[in-house]
C-alpha cells in the first residue's frame, strides 16, 4: 500500500502518524523539509521549476493543503492552481490511485437549514466557501476517483487558542452554534472515506453546541436544552465509531 500525503502541516503530521500506527509507510509532500517524516518530498507546486520525483505506484493520495493567508488569491493559488498542478504531475506517472480531498463546511455558510447532511446543496457565502466548492469540482474533473471530505472546525489539546476562546467567560452569551470534530476522529474519517471510496461526506461529530453549553458542562452546571440553528449531521455517523462523539465527551475524558 503506497500512500502520498500532500500537505504536511499540523493535520498532515497527525494523519501521517495515524497511518504509521496502522502499519503504513506513507510518503509526504510539502514545500519545506519535515524531519519527522521518513519519506518526504520537498516540492513547491506553484513553482514551474519544481517537479515531482519518480514515485512508486500509488494507491492513495490525500490532499490536505492550507493557504498561507486568508485571502481569495491565496485560497485560489492553493486549492485551484497547486492542486491542478499536483494532479497533472501525478498523472504523468500514475492514474490508478484513489484521491481524497479535504474540503471545508465553509461551503455551507450561506445555507439556512437547521440540519445539514450530504443531501443538502451547498450555498457558499464568501470567497473561502466559493473557492472550496470550485476546488472540489476541479479535483473531480481532473481525477474522477476522488472522495470529498468537508470537515468542520477542528479541535485538540494542541489548539489552545480555540480552547481559550470556547472557555472565554466574556463570550458566554455568544449565540453562535459551533460544529467541531476532534483531529484524531478526522484522521479516522479520512482513512475510512478513502477505504470505502465515499464520494462525499461531512466530517463533523454531529453535536452542535454553544459556548454557554460547553462552559456550563465544564463547570458541572445543568445544561439548558436548546435546538441548534445549524447542525452538521453526516449520514455516515451511524456507521462510524468516533473516539469523541462530542467535545463534551472529550472534556470529560481529558479531566
Amino acid at each position: 500500500m503506497n500512500t502520498l500525503i500532500v500537505g504536511s502541516g499540523k493535520l498532515g503530521r497527525r494523519f501521517y502518524e495515524y497511518l504509521v500506527s496502522k502499519g503504513e509507510k506513507p510518503y509526504t509532500l510539502s514545500r519545506s523539509e519535515k524531519s519527522w517524516a521518513d519519506n518526504h518530498i520537498v516540492c513547491d507546486l506553484l513553482k514551474v521549476s519544481d517537479s515531482l520525483p519518480e514515485l512508486p505506484q500509488l494507491d492513495n493520495v490525500y490532499i490536505m493543503l492550507a493557504p498561507d493567508e486568508r485571502t481569495e488569491q491565496a485560497y485560489r493559488q492553493t486549492y485551484m492552481h497547486a492542486v491542478s498542478r499536483l494532479l497533472q504531475e501525478l498523472h504523468k506517472q500514475h492514474t490508478e490511485f484513489h484521491c481524497t480531498f479535504l474540503s471545508s463546511t465553509s461551503v455551507y455558510d450561506g445555507n439556512l437549514e437547521a440540519v445539514i447532511d450530504e443531501s443538502v446543496k451547498a450555498k457558499p457565502l464568501n470567497f473561502s466557501g466559493k473557492t472550496m466548492l470550485d476546488a472540489e469540482k476541479n479535483v473531480k474533473s481532473l481525477h474522477e476517483n476522488t472522495s470529498i471530505v468537508r470537515a468542520s472546525g477542528l479541535y485538540s489539546k494542541e489548539r489552545t487558542k480555540l480552547l481559550e476562546s470556547l472557555l472565554d467567560k466574556d463570550k458566554y452569551h455568544d449565540p453562535k452554534w459551533l460544529n467541531l470534530i476532534h483531529e484524531d476522529d478526522l484522521c479516522y474519517w479520512l482513512h475510512l472515506a478513502n477505504q470505502r471510496e465515499v464520494s462525499l461526506s461531512i466530517a463533523s461529530d454531529g453535536t452542535a453546541f454553544t459556548r454557554q453549553q460547553l462552559q456550563d458542562h465544564v463547570a458541572g452546571r445543568e445544561l439548558s436544552p436548546q435546538e441548534p440553528t445549524k447542525q452538521y449531521h453526516s449520514v455516515l455517523l451511524k456507521r462510524l465509531n468516533l473516539q469523541y462523539p462530542s467535545i463534551f465527551s472529550w472534556f470529560d475524558q481529558s479531566q
